[in-house]
């Protein structure tokens, strides 16, 4: 029988069954998992003492949770959700959940946005990218496109929980599901580069969990990245911009690739710890070219 407990002998204990499990931010983890339980918007890392104990129905599901994190499962599955950028997306199995370093890509872009014209997010998953930038730029209409029906299910669901009425989702290969006469001041793109070897290298609770078809890519990765490079050249209006994250071994190759498909302007910007992530390119027959 499950019996009441109290909220800061539960974080203890969950804490450091999190640890023993190797989760070095145990107790921080420990307390998003209550915090989700008790419907509250924050829990802070130590509670104060005393107070009334919780109901052993909160105490089930608080435990049947953080089996499951302790079982390997991503928290943010777990939860439900994780906030990026400016907007907080649902997250579940069959999506890529949305990294920090992303969030940069969005940054950038904003940085090089001309002030009009639509935007067109490849690789679109949860609808990360597209959603932000909708958000951010509400007088611009994104697209967004995935081949997976289970990723954009959620990007779908995303998009109608934010109720951002300038952004819409296609299903299918690239650009193939797109009105032929579509064209873009700027292309975004996660497309998945991660190479067979890195793959297998990959945590669990990544190789285990997230989509495979989001991560891995064929000739070292780069398959994917250089199908982007060479037909965003045809939907980008003189000018456009092209942002594609990048792993952080591929920067000479890819800008290699981007100048010998016509890109001007090639520069791989770097992420919060210093590596190579985004490519960032222009196609010429802008006015500052």
């Amino acid at each position: 029988m499950v019996v009441a407990m109290r909220a800061e002998t539960l974080l203890a204990e969950a804490a450091a069954a999190l640890l023993a499990a190797g989760i070095s931010n145990c107790r921080q983890e420990a307390g998003w998992l209550l915090a989700h339980v008790l419907g509250e918007q924050e829990l802070t890392a130590q509670p104060c003492s005393g107070g009334a104990p919780l109901a052993p129905a909160l105490v089930v599901r608080f435990n049947a949770l953080l089996a499951r994190r302790l079982g390997g499962e991503p928290l943010q599955y777990i939860l439900g959700d994780v906030d990026f950028h400016c907007v907080n997306l649902l997250v579940g199995p069959g999506v890529l959940i949305p990294r920090p370093e992303t969030e940069q890509l969005v940054d950038f872009a904003l940085e090089l946005y001309p002030g009009t014209g639509e935007i067109c997010d490849l690789c679109t998953g949860s609808g990360a990218i597209a959603l932000a930038l909708a958000a951010s730029l509400p007088g611009a209409a994104v697209t967004g496109v995935d081949l997976s029906p289970e990723a954009l299910t959620w990007a779908r669901r995303n998009g109608e929980r934010l109720a951002l009425p300038n952004v819409r989702f296609f299903l299918g290969d690239l650009f193939a599901p797109l009105p032929a006469a579509a064209r873009f001041v700027m292309i975004t793109a996660n497309p998945p580069y991660v190479s067979a070897d890195e793959y297998e290298r990959l945590e669990p609770v990544v190789k285990d969990y997230e989509p495979q078809l989001a991560l891995l890519a064929p000739e070292r990765g780069l398959a994917m990245i250089k199908r982007i490079a060479k037909e965003s050249c045809r939907w980008l209006t003189p000018g456009g911009w092209l942002l594609c994250e990048i792993g952080e071994e591929q920067g000479g190759e890819v800008g290699g690739i981007l100048r010998a498909c016509g890109y001007a302007k090639v520069a791989i910007r770097q992420d919060y710890a210093g590596k190579d992530r985004v490519a960032v390119a222009q196609w010429p027959g802008g006015a500052d070219d």
